[in-house]
């Protein structure tokens, strides 16, 4: 009598699958198995990760003081200048007749004040010759008052010109400063990285509520800095000091090292969204060829990269109670029973989380399988997944069965 084949099968299958199983019954085998990991002292250095631009340490937009055509450049795109260099002429004309018409305002109170020096003298001279009469009844009391308020009339003029003349001495000496400014002079030592303006163009004077016109850019290019943006929701974490390594756009492989050297106070708002400026010191190779704005990424180290007792994060669970308040734990494994330890973290990256305080270096922690882990009660038997048992659950009593068609 011939068996059908699908039946044969079939029944293979279910006794492939139901064996196990009923051994595992009969020996009261009830162990949840789950993947294990002990507790050790781990190197963990967490980063955030931030965008921004490169920037020269030192860098100088020179702009103009006063109003004049460029006359002549004396430098160019590239050049490196040294402090107190002549850069730039403007045309002094306007500025060096101004000088001349208070010079020449200067000499007018000049002679105003010599003339009412003269005054002031002959006034007193009237009075004293005026009070001497008057002791002799030779003039009346009018003409004597007459006499001593034309002398106190002198003495104010001569202080009103002395304070013309010292106006004019302010005034002569803005417009000598004014003259000053028509020679641009360079500010620091260091490159010009940015030269817009050409001879024969206006340079704009910059005021209070308008920018003036760029004349060049010098900046100090041996120093280097990042200037990054850092979320809010990451700001707090951030610290002066901090390890950082940056990467340029046009360099991705280089690590540019430096450190976290100011953080802004105050937020700058872009699409709807806040975010703080974050500068970092670096320390360029000297053969990279870095420029100021290029495009950069960063990693911002939070830790100093020390060992300290550590878990899988996929190991630690986080429990809310109705006061809202958050508890961590971790299930430990204690003589193949799995129990809730209260923990209090630290520091995580990608990998591993700090524990402060609950658990001891060798500890057997709980990490997985997360399903499993969910279920697990207090007291509960557990034992360990072997690495090869996915596979050996394969081959646990596999039969191999021939099954021939005829």
């Amino acid at each position: 009598m011939k068996f059908n084949k699908k039946v044969v099968v079939a029944a293979v299958i279910v006794a492939v699958i139901a064996i196990p199983l009923l051994i595992k019954a009969g020996r009261g085998d009830s162990r949840k198995e789950v993947t294990i990991a002990v507790a050790s002292e781990q190197a963990i250095r967490p980063t955030i990760l931030a965008s921004g631009v490169l920037a020269y340490l030192t860098e100088v937009n020179l702009t103009s003081e006063v109003v004049a055509k460029v006359r002549e450049i004396l430098v160019k795109e590239g050049d490196k200048v040294a402090q107190g260099q002549l850069l730039l002429r403007l045309d002094p004309e306007t500025y060096r007749n101004a000088i001349e018409r208070e010079e020449a305002s200067r000499r007018q109170g000049v002679i105003s004040i010599e003339r009412q020096r003269l005054a002031l003298a002959l006034g007193e001279k009237k009075l004293e010759r005026g009070a001497q009469l008057f002791e002799r009844k030779m003039i009346g009391q009018s003409e004597f008052d007459d006499l001593r308020n034309a002398r106190d009339l002198n003495r104010v003029e001569l202080k009103s010109s002395e304070e013309a003349l010292r106006r004019a001495d302010a005034i002569l000496g803005e417009a000598r400063d004014q003259f000053s400014k028509t020679d641009i002079l360079s500010p620091i030592s260091g490159t010009i990285v940015a030269l817009p303006i050409k001879v024969g163009e206006t340079a704009i004077a910059s005021t209070n509520a308008f920018a003036g016109a760029q004349l060049m850019k010098i900046a100090d290019t041996s120093a280097i800095q990042a200037e990054l943006k850092v979320d809010e929701a990451d700001i707090a974490k951030i610290a002066v000091g901090q390890d950082v390594n940056v990467y340029a756009a046009a360099f991705p492989d280089l690590a540019l090292v430096g450190k976290v050297h100011q953080i802004a106070l105050a937020p700058t708002l872009e699409n709807q969204g806040r975010s703080y400026k974050v500068t970092a010191l670096l320390e360029a190779p000297k053969d990279a060829a870095l420029r100021s704005g290029m495009s950069a990424r960063a990693d911002i180290f939070l830790g100093d990269g020390s060992r300290t007792l550590a878990v899988p994060v996929e190991a630690v669970g986080t429990d809310v109670d109705e006061d809202k308040k958050i508890t961590r734990f971790v299930w430990v494994d204690r003589d193949g029973q799995a129990h809730k330890v209260l923990v209090e973290v630290g520091l995580s990256d990608d990998k591993w989380e700090a524990i402060a305080s609950g658990l001891k270096a060798g500890d057997r922690v709980v990490t997985g399988p997360g399903k499993t882990v969910r279920g697990l009660l207090e007291g509960e038997r557990i034992g360990e997944i072997e690495e090869n048992k996915e596979g050996d659950a394969k081959g646990e009593g596999a039969v191999e069965v021939e099954v021939s068609s005829e």
